[in-house]
């Protein structure tokens, strides 16, 4: 049994026998489908069986060109690049395709040295000597590399250059030396429009440009070759005129033609091009408050020191830097800095909304101005001294900030848009895009901060012969506090060229005609800016700083006794209410201690820590405590307000009312742990065991004379409980005040009860006659020791 033989050819191979011209199409089980290629007659599509092309192929005048046309535009681009090769070589000189020829030897000896057809510049570097050696041998084989007088000298070049001719020469569908030839310079060199045609592929290619993998130009200049070598290939098969190859120069201008917005949203991505190319609020017209505030941080020209204060630190301490101070391992800092100012300020009104202090730039802050933005201030401008009351608040419209990184970030985009706002980011690099809180900073460094010792000046110039650091003469408290009466007494009182010489103040009582924006709740403000903890489910609920809030039966029955995780948020201001989530549900927790809810969180730290100072290892007395210190402190503040405000505040400041998750967490388990505040506390007196024993007087003793007062008092009292109702058959032992089964002093006896179990009634003694019961025991808990 003989089997037929197959035979293939690839698509568009030319057949020609017996003066008939076809084109291979395709293949099937029988045969090869193939087309004929009458130039006059119609298109047909037939079978040549495998048993007729073996006859076929036995023909003399048989002849196949594998390179005539292709299905595919990369097939078509082979073959014309192969057909350009071969005229390409016809026309070079002998010289030419030598050196061509010693190049297929360099490719010729990677193909046998390095396996797995990796030609790539480090595996030709790797094997470079092997490579060499094969492709010398292959040279002299050849007759190439001879010189005039005899001598062999065999051509070498690169392991890169090597690489590349490999890639050059496998890329064929039949290797040949033709593509080594050296390339002469192409392109559009000669002036003159580009047709339509060659217009919209080159449109098309540079399009690629906009491509997250971010392409080099000169990598669109080679797909620009690629495109319209495949274009000209198929030109010159339809009997065409090809397309001439724009200059590189010619692409890099259409590069730069592309629209910027287009150009960083394809390569970069939305959240650069928000960066760079973002809406602003110009020919926008304003009025209401709060529909537009402008956002930033301000590199203060200041320099203050970094001395904290003791009286005002004992009511905010700072122990984020305490914490510092324990965990330093680096070398000490400075002792002057420049702070950071982040302000809000509303476009209607120019009325500043909210305003805070820090080191460095950060986030915490920003949603500390937010929050700030939202509620009244009232309370800082009388706590800073302020003549006049910051009770301005508002909603939040539309938010514009720039594109640093405290604002572009994720935590303030949600912040602002719980609270029921909108965001937009300037153009980096473009104050124009806020700028009035840029002319509000101008105002604070002219009109503030260059009135104020240690000033920098507006430019490294400028100030050349003043100590700028040695001036320095105060800490951020008093920074703040000088900032806040600025902000409060000053600024909104001045005329301004933008409101036509109006003030701000009265600018924002104008404004009301037209509303303004409604801020939120106050749990609305809570869950957006308030700080984010995690605490544990008990049978009294949550805990913060010791102090209970809410209880178990709030939440779902499966929870209890699971020690679950809740998040919580708190609000530093306002301790009164705290949010817990769970499973995408609110829960509103209520504090338990009402005497503590008025505080806020920083005066609550204050109080513990002052505790913890006092007496660190009495537990008992953190339960009745707390509220006593919280209200010295308060206390503290009021005198401190109304007897030395102006002394008071001129030497310590105004303090921070920041607060972050990092900073409770550490005092918490610093000070406050395994603190749980009681929900009622009562309070005990105990006295003191010195003064006790040494027989001193004072609280919670009692001297012979109180005891004997106490003695009269009690038998008064017992005379008066006799009548009618005294028991005749009564023990006589009982009226002498003690029974013979009596256990001893304070202690009840049981012998001579009813069987009922009820006590007997006392017998009252006869009017104008003492009790013939003795005195047993520290009546009223009152006594001494014998």
């Amino acid at each position: 049994m003989s089997v037929l033989e197959k035979i293939h050819f690839p698509n568009g191979t030319l057949l020609e026998f017996d003066g008939h011209a076809v084109v291979v199409t395709g293949f099937c089980h029988d045969g090869i489908v193939v087309r004929n290629e009458i130039q006059d007659g119609p298109t047909q599509n037939f079978v040549i069986e495998h048993a007729e092309l073996q006859k076929i192929l036995a023909r003399v005048d048989f002849t196949a060109d594998y390179n005539y046309a292709r299905d595919t535009a990369e097939e078509a681009k082979l073959a014309a690049a192969a057909k350009l090769a071969v005229k390409a070589w016809a026309d070079a000189s002998q010289k030419e395709r030598e050196e061509a020829l010693m190049k297929e030897a360099w490719a010729l000896a990677c193909q046998k040295i390095i396996p797995g057809g990796r030609y790539t510049w480090s595996a030709v570097e790797r094997h470079y000597d092997k490579i060499e050696k094969e492709a010398t041998k292959r040279q002299r084989c050849l007759h190439f590399g001879w010189d005039k007088k005899g001598a062999f000298k065999a051509k070498t070049w690169s392991p890169k250059r090597i690489s590349q001719f490999c890639q050059k020469y496998f890329r064929q569908l039949r290797p040949t030396a033709e593509v080594l030839l050296n390339q002469k310079n192409s392109g559009n060199t000669k002036p003159g429009h580009m047709t339509s045609q060659a217009c919209e592929l080159l449109t098309a290619v540079c399009k690629k440009y906009r491509s997250t993998s971010q392409p080099s130009k000169a990598s669109i200049v080679t797909e620009v070759k690629k495109a319209f070598d495949a274009a000209s290939a198929a030109l010159v098969a339809k009997g065409m005129e090809p397309l001439r190859l724009p200059h590189r120069n010619t692409v890099y201008r259409r590069l730069e033609r592309i629209p910027l917005y287009e150009k960083i949203l394809g390569r970069e991505g939305l959240q650069e091009a928000q960066k760079l190319l973002s809406p602003t609020e110009h020919g926008m017209r304003v009025l209401k408050p709060g529909e537009l505030i402008e956002l930033d941080f301000q590199h203060v020209d200041v320099f203050t020191l970094r001395e904290k204060s003791e009286f005002w630190g004992l009511l905010a301490p700072d122990l984020q830097e305490k914490l510092e101070d324990q965990e330093r391992t680096k070398p000490k800092k400075k002792q002057v800095q420049r702070l950071w100012v982040c302000a809000a300020i509303d476009v209607a009104t120019r009325m500043i909304l909210g305003v805070g202090v820090a080191e460095t730039a950060n986030v915490r802050t920003v949603i500390e101005v937010l929050d700030m933005v939202t509620r009244s201030k009232a309370e800082l401008s009388r706590l800073a001294g302020c003549v006049a009351t910051w009770f301005h608040a508002t909603g939040l419209g539309t938010i514009v900030v720039d594109t640093g990184n405290e604002f572009f970030n994720e935590e303030i985009q949600a912040v602002i848009l719980s609270m029921g706002g909108a965001y937009i980011y300037g153009r980096t690099g473009v104050p124009m895009d806020k700028p009035y809180i840029e002319r509000f900073f101008g105002t604070l460094r002219t009109m503030f901060s260059d009135k104020l010792p240690g000033k920098t000046g507006y430019s490294p110039e400028c100030l050349v012969a003043y100590d700028r650091e040695g001036w320095a003469c105060f800490d951020a408290n008093v920074f703040r506090q000088l900032l806040y009466q600025f902000i409060v007494d000053y600024y909104p009182l001045q005329e301004h060229a933008g409101l036509h010489r109006k003030r701000p103040i009265d600018q924002w009582k104008e404004a009301q005609k037209y509303g303004a924006i409604a801020p939120p709740s106050v749990r609305v403000r809570r869950a957006a800016t308030g700080l984010k903890l995690k605490r544990k489910l008990t049978k009294e609920g949550i805990h913060i700083l010791g102090v209970p809030f809410g209880d178990m039966t709030q939440f779902p029955k499966e929870i209890w006794g699971e020690n679950v995780a809740l998040e919580i948020r708190l609000d530093p201001t306002d301790f009164r209410e705290v949010t817990a989530f769970y499973k995408g549900k609110h829960y509103y927790l209520e504090n338990k201690r009402p005497d503590l809810a008025h505080h806020s969180v920083r005066t609550l730290m204050a109080a513990l820590h002052e505790m913890r100072a006092t007496r660190p290892s009495d537990l008992e007395f953190y339960e009745y405590a707390l509220a006593k210190y919280s209200k010295a402190i308060d206390d503290k503040i009021e005198h401190a307000l109304s007897v030395k405000f102006a002394n008071v505040l001129a030497s310590h400041g105004m303090p921070s009312t920041e607060l972050n998750e990092k900073i409770l967490e550490w005092f918490e388990n610093s000070f406050v742990m395994n603190l749980q505040i009681k929900e009622n506390p009562k309070e005990t007196h105990s006295a003191d065991m010195e003064t006790l024993l040494s027989g001193g007087t004072g609280r919670g003793i009692s001297t012979p004379e109180m005891i004997e007062e106490e003695k009269l008092k009690w038998a008064a009292e017992q005379e008066g409980e006799g009548g009618d109702e005294a028991q005749t058959d009564a023990d006589p032992d009982i009226s002498n005040g003690r029974s013979d089964t009596e256990p001893g002093d304070g202690q009840e006896s049981t012998s001579d009860r009813p069987s009922g179990g009820k006590k007997p009634r006392k017998q009252k003694a006869p009017p104008g006659k003492k009790s013939g019961r003795k005195f047993s025991g520290a009546p009223k808990g009152r006594g001494s020791f014998k």
